[in-house]
């Protein structure tokens, strides 16, 4: 059974939103291509907003244990 990371790697989901933005930037850029990027583009971002949203919270609520714990 082979076993895979399942670990959100923010860094790599944000550099291929970059990569995807400077195609769609590209004047020359295919208009078939383009929609696919978007759509690519699109889920990404929900899932980096996620990731962030994920973390905000963890970071409350580090917070608020730490606050109690004074």
């Amino acid at each position: 059974m082979s076993t895979k990371s399942t670990k959100f790697d923010y860094q790599a989901k944000n550099d291929q939103l970059e990569k995807i933005i400077t195609e769609m930037q590209d004047p020359s850029a295919n208009i078939d291509k383009s929609i696919k990027n978007y759509e690519s583009g699109l889920q990404l971002i929900k899932e980096l907003e996620a990731y962030l949203v994920s973390a905000e919270n963890n970071i409350l609520e580090l917070k608020a244990k730490f606050n109690k714990d004074k």
